[in-house]
């Protein structure tokens, strides 16, 4: 008998063929983990092997996580080549976006970042030319090969099995069903990684301590697909020590007495007619203050001048390079990042969308009979808006695909700063009751590359880094002229008209050898001014963080406050910035946790039983905290 015969004499031909299938499936895993770690190195595979010897538990588990992955596949789809190729494909685009993140923003990709893949054509815009060529020929080279394997794979197993494997016949549907539920069931537990009783986390407690690991850390210390489960599962915050119906009934008695106090000072219902716009400028920055950056003329000249005349300051952003929805979020909510569990990258995107009605000064503003308005010149979808604003209570959404001004500048593909400012003003115009709208500008989005004609030179960085930073400036060089006719227009308008307008973050053009020149408070840092077209008295706020724009607002326009608003006002006097790695006390002395004043204790202890108590508690206090006056 010879050798082929024997092959296709084979006893039990499924069970090699499953056991073949699995061992494929552990190579591919291996090296898909190892690629994927590699990413949060800018794939130096000697990095990524110092980190597999340090934790090796969680290396051999982020294996198992895609050998089931791999396994789910195959079961579902019954090709072993289709099922390759998915994962295949998929890890590599992963990986390369981890990569692409980290270069620009220094952070791995987050788990609710992949929702992002509806907006496809957007991120597509943000590589460059050669990058997305060279990303779409990869995966036209895997499903080809993919496609050539499976034709041939069938002659194979006629051969070395004796027969056709058919995905419907009845030993291999029993096979896929039992590998479908298996691997479906444990996957599925994943959703429950939190608890200290979970199969998954009792095995990476062996070697993992995820107590307060920021999220970029976990990644880095236990591979991107355990600090993706991590991230993904990571409760919004931890129950206060404390926390109760009682207590929470105690703290509004309190802010409300502290209200009562404050408003016997002030005249004023909240605004009290007065129109008020709220700026928030994609990557406006002052990159004057920049150690290690000269330029050849300022970007910003009448930016400069409304801060010396208005009272103004600088924002703590929460973020560098990004995170835009999460400083909006603060500034709408008064609620800050500081105590939200760090694995939750996106209020927006993790928690916020699914509220019916969410506490902001939206929701604030509408008791006094506001109409309230957000306009975006992009896609209503980003970062979930149109879901976040009806939670807020905004009455109007306009987004690109509803505005009348879509003008942009040179080659931008974003809408100018210029038609942003236009459409507001026609909404101010065109309505008879008192407005609050609140502008997300996108001019200033990355890419920062052939948008414009450079005006502004720059020295200091690099040379390959000249041409992005010299866009960036002629990018807010044109914000500053855009806003200099949007004051203008302002101070010709009969109603009272407030504008409260800060940069969101610094964006990630710098080198860093100019971020190490630099202290971490100084890169998150964006000016803030206030401006209006009445008398305002002239502050210096020096750095606060924009939890406190609503009630600095109302101290400006001598209004009283709800009793959420009391809390924010004494707060801001003892620690005016409040951010994960920046604490600022009310002297605008950077300081460290140990050394807050009592009182600052206190009103942080308050305000974070109120925080969980509005987004992960029972909301005892949502009925007269912030009830205005």
């Amino acid at each position: 008998m010879t050798a082929p015969e024997k092959r296709k004499q084979l006893k039990h031909p499924y069970l090699v063929r499953s056991l073949r299938a699995i061992l494929f499936g552990l190579v591919l895993s291996v090296v898909l983990h190892i690629l994927l770690d590699a990413s949060l190195s800018g794939f130096n595979l000697s990095d990524t092997l110092q980190m597999i010897q340090t934790y090796p538990i969680p290396f051999l588990l982020g294996i198992l996580v895609l050998m089931l992955v791999y396994l789910f596949l195959i079961s579902l789809i019954g090709n072993l080549w289709a099922s390759t190729t998915i994962l295949v494909g998929t890890s590599l685009i992963v990986a390369f976006a981890n990569n692409q993140k980290f270069l620009e923003r220094g952070e791995p990709l987050y788990p609710q970042e992949f929702e992002m893949i509806t907006q496809w054509r957007f991120m597509l815009s943000m590589l460059s030319t050669w990058l997305v060529i060279l990303l779409f020929i990869g995966i036209a080279v895997i499903v080809a090969i993919a496609w050539i394997l499976d034709r041939y794979s069938r002659k194979i197993s006629a051969k070395y099995y004796g027969r056709d494997f058919k995905y419907w016949d009845r030993k291999t549907l029993i096979i896929r069903a039992v590998g479908l539920v298996f691997s479906g069931a444990l996957l599925f537990s994943l959703t429950n990684f939190q608890n200290t009783d979970n199969w998954l986390r009792k095995a990476y407690n062996i070697d993992a301590q995820w107590k307060d690991v920021d999220p970029k850390e976990s990644y880095q210390q236990y591979g991107f697909v355990g600090g993706l489960i991590y991230s993904a599962t990571a409760n919004i915050m931890e129950a206060p020590t404390g926390y109760s119906e009682s207590k929470m009934k105690a703290i509004t008695k309190k802010y409300q007495k502290l209200a009562d106090e404050i408003n016997t000072t002030r005249k004023n219902k909240p605004m009290d007619g007065v129109n008020i716009v709220y700026v928030m400028s994609e990557s406006f920055s002052d990159p004057t203050r920049l150690n290690g950056v000269t330029t050849s003329s300022d970007p910003i000249p009448e930016t400069r001048k409304i801060m010396e005349k208005y009272p103004s300051g600088y924002s703590l952003s929460q973020g560098y390079g990004g995170g835009t929805a999460n400083i909006e979020f603060e500034a709408l909510t008064g609620l800050s990042m500081y105590n939200i569990n760090p694995q939750i990258t996106s209020p927006y995107q993790m928690f916020l969308y699914q509220k019916e009605n969410f506490p902001s000064l939206v929701s604030s503003l509408k008791q006094s009979d506001y109409e309230t308005i957000a306009i975006h010149p992009f896609k209503p979808s980003f970062y979930r808006r149109t879901d976040v604003y009806n939670a807020l209570e905004f009455n109007k959404f306009i987004s690109r695909d509803e505005m009348q001004h879509t003008e942009s500048l040179d080659d931008s593909e974003y809408i100018s700063d210029a038609s942003a400012y236009q459409e507001t003003l026609d909404q101010l115009k065109a309505n008879k009751a008192s407005t609050f709208i609140h502008l997300v500008t996108m001019q200033n989005h990355m890419t920062y590359w052939d948008k414009y004609i450079n005006t502004i030179g720059v020295e200091g960085v690099p040379e390959n880094n000249k041409e992005t930073v010299e866009t960036y400036l002629q990018g807010i060089k044109y914000s500053d002229d855009a806003l200099k006719d949007f004051v203008a227009e302002l101070d010709n308008m009969k109603e009272k008209t407030m504008v409260v307008f800060w940069g969101d973050h610094l964006p990630s053009v710098f080198p860093e050898e100019i971020v190490n020149q630099n202290t971490e408070r100084t890169m998150h840092e964006t000016p803030l001014f206030m401006y209006a077209n009445f008398d305002l008295p002239k502050e210096d706020y020096g750095t606060i963080s924009p939890i406190y724009f609503a009630p600095k607002m109302l101290e400006l326009t001598d209004s009283k406050v709800s009793p959420y608003y009391a809390l924010l006002t004494e707060m801001s006097k003892e620690v005016q910035g409040l951010e994960k790695n920046v604490l600022i006390n009310g002297k605008n002395k950077t300081i460290i946790e140990d050394q807050l004043s009592t009182k600052a204790k206190e009103y942080l202890a308050d305000y974070k039983l109120i925080e969980y108590d509005l987004v992960s508690g029972k909301g005892y206090t949502k009925s007269r905290l912030f009830k205005n006056k």
